[in-house]
């Protein structure tokens, strides 16, 4: 072959350095573009990781100090919004350093607006109460991090490079949902039946309970305390009959009633031998035949209501016409309590559907008084009066005025709720609220609305077994779940059920009484907070009163992704511990990033 020549004979004219050469310059062209395509691509790579760092640190900066404007109840919000922005962006590095937030200008503190066009929340600057804060996290060259290192661009005189990010957070506006248990039980803190549970000087408030019959209703919050200590120490209450005398203190560890003075024993069959009881009746005008016919039980088996009437006589419930020499004129002069020679004297205004041989025959049948203490049975006063009434006519239609008296854990409870509209309306939010009631049935009481004073202002008009005694917890969470689907709840709003109760559930979905500790009924409750998880609801249970039932309040609050609070010991203790968890409530607020 010769020289030059190709495989099919053809010469090539290009000497052969002139070849080498051209691919030197094409290499040393072609790796030069290539180093700045590299360097180009690793330091692009770096100002995006950086980015996303740097997004990262603002987002966590900025729902941190979101977080910190609902308060502690003794420190600025203000600041501490600014100092946990700063906590927050150091914990987040930024290619291995710290960016930097300057905390007076890169941390601004407004309002979120809601628009009603996005259906999102957006922040403004400025203002008052605030309930947003958008926080920018930087790398420049003011930044304590200093600005971003580029590696390669130095090719291209480019040594560094300024980033920063932006996040704005705000404390979701809730809609709140307020479920309360109105069923019988939440009285029984102020009732005979809880007299010895009390055994570190606690006491029940009967004596309020009475006081308030008349009135004044109970200061806002009330302030239980031992007898002759509370707002009542002064107040002689009202007088039932001739019943105006309190007696002993309830102390659970010295009250016997065979020894009260406020209560007298005026037996079936037997003869009532209280001496003031005779005195009242001579003082009424009776005459000694009368007197000895009225204290007598002697008659009490030949004639049905022979006991009652002599009774209601005795305590100055009804008149008597005997017909007696030298007593009052009318009946047929014997001495049988007939009851066309009775006159029973006025109800109070509050009765609604009771009589006063209700209230006698309570005395002496069965009743949880007298399974505290048996010795309550046939004994009369302003003490188990007032405690028939609670036990039972505790219901609006039958005694409309027991919502005005201290009973007790319900007060707590209303005194609770208004500390947590206080702290919501402190905070100047968006959150609305709505309010459940349940016992046999569950009611809807107040729409969700921006009016929160309206929710305990009709919970303190409210009483315990307002509409019935037993008690649907299920029902209770059912109701609550239906107002927050409802066209008043807001799409963009958190949605919360604060569900109040003993945690003794005992009426299931037909709305039927069945007995406590139903493993039915307990299905239904969980199955309804259940239901409530699912919709993007979280529930927060408070469990208070004696002989509750935490368990079940525990389980809802775990399906319900929220949390259990108990208030337990005496009136006056959970009625602070309550105000303490309602007002942690009211500030519980979630946070969520709109920018």
């Amino acid at each position: 072959m010769q020289p030059n020549q190709n495989s099919r004979g053809r010469r090539d004219s290009r000497p052969p350095t002139s070849v080498r050469a051209v691919v030197v310059v094409q290499v040393a062209v072609m790796s030069t573009v290539l180093l700045g395509m590299v360097a180009l691509a690793v330091d692009i790579g770096a100002m995006y990781v950086a980015q996303a760092e740097l997004q990262a640190a603002a987002d966590s900066a900025a729902l941190a100090a979101a977080a910190q404007l609902a308060g502690d109840g003794q420190n600025d919000p203000e600041t501490l919004a600014r100092l946990a922005a700063d906590e927050y962006a150091r914990l987040n590095s930024v290619f291995g350093t710290y960016a930097g937030v300057d905390m007076a200008n890169d941390v601004e503190l407004g309002k979120a607006y809601f628009n009603p066009y996005t259906q999102r929340f957006e922040f403004q600057p400025g203002g008052d109460a605030y309930d947003a804060v958008r926080v920018t996290v930087r790398r420049d060259s003011a930044s304590e991090g200093g600005s971003l290192q580029l590696g390669f661009a130095n090719i291209f005189g480019h040594s560094t490079k300024d980033l920063h990010a932006r996040a704005a957070a705000v404390l979701v506006p809730r809609d709140i949902a307020v479920v309360i248990d109105l069923s019988g039980s939440m009285n029984d803190d102020s009732e005979l039946r809880h007299y010895q549970f009390y055994d570190e000087g606690g006491q029940i408030n009967l004596r309020d309970c009475w006081c308030a019959l008349d009135g004044p209703a109970p200061s806002r919050p009330y302030i239980p305390g031992a007898e002759w200590e509370t707002e009542y120490a002064g107040d002689t209450g009202p007088t039932v009959g001739i019943m105006s005398t309190w007696g002993d203190p309830v102390d659970p560890d010295t009250y016997d009633p065979r020894t009260d003075p406020g209560l007298w024993y005026i037996p079936k069959y037997a003869a009532c031998t209280e001496s003031e009881a005779a005195v009242s009746l001579a003082t009424r005008g009776y005459s000694s035949k009368e007197i000895n016919a009225l204290m007598s039980g002697s008659q009490d088996g030949s004639y049905s209501t022979q006991w009652r009437n002599r009774v209601g006589v005795i305590l100055g419930l009804a008149s008597w016409a005997s017909g007696m020499p030298g007593g009052f004129p009318g009946g047929n002069g014997n001495k049988i309590v007939a009851n066309n020679e009775i006159s029973w004297i006025p109800y109070p205004s509050y009765r609604v559907n009771w009589s006063w041989t209700n209230y006698i025959d309570y005395c002496n049948n069965w009743s949880n008084m007298r399974d505290a203490n048996n010795y309550f049975r046939y004994r009369y006063g302003i003490k188990t009066f007032v405690n028939f009434l609670l036990e039972s006519k505790a219901c609006h239609h039958q005694t409309n005025i027991l919502w005005q008296t201290p009973e007790q854990p319900v007060q707590a409870v209303k005194d609770a709720v208004q500390a947590m509209v206080d702290v919501i309306v402190a905070l100047e939010s968006l959150d609305h609220a709505s309010l459940e009631t349940f016992a046999t049935s569950a009611t809807h009481e107040i729409n969700l609305t921006d009016n929160l004073q309206s929710v305990p202002d009709r919970l303190y008009q409210m009483q315990a077994a307002h509409y019935n005694t037993t008690t649907n917890l299920g029902g209770g969470i059912q109701r609550a779940r239906t107002e927050l689907s409802s066209v008043r709840a807001r799409a963009a709003a958190a949605k919360i059920i604060v569900v109040m109760s003993d945690g003794c559930p005992n009426v299931n979905e037909s709305g039927t009484y069945t007995y406590d500790g139903d493993p039915a009924v307990e299905q239904y409750v969980l199955d309804q907070a259940q239901a409530a998880a699912d919709e993007g609801i979280r529930i927060y249970a408070i469990s208070v009163g004696q002989g509750v039932d935490r368990d079940i309040m525990q389980q809802i609050a775990v399906i319900g992704h929220g949390q259990e609070f108990y208030a337990s010991g005496t009136p006056e203790e959970y009625t602070d511990q309550l105000e303490a968890i309602f007002r942690t409530l009211g500030g519980k607020r979630p946070v969520a990033l709109i920018e």
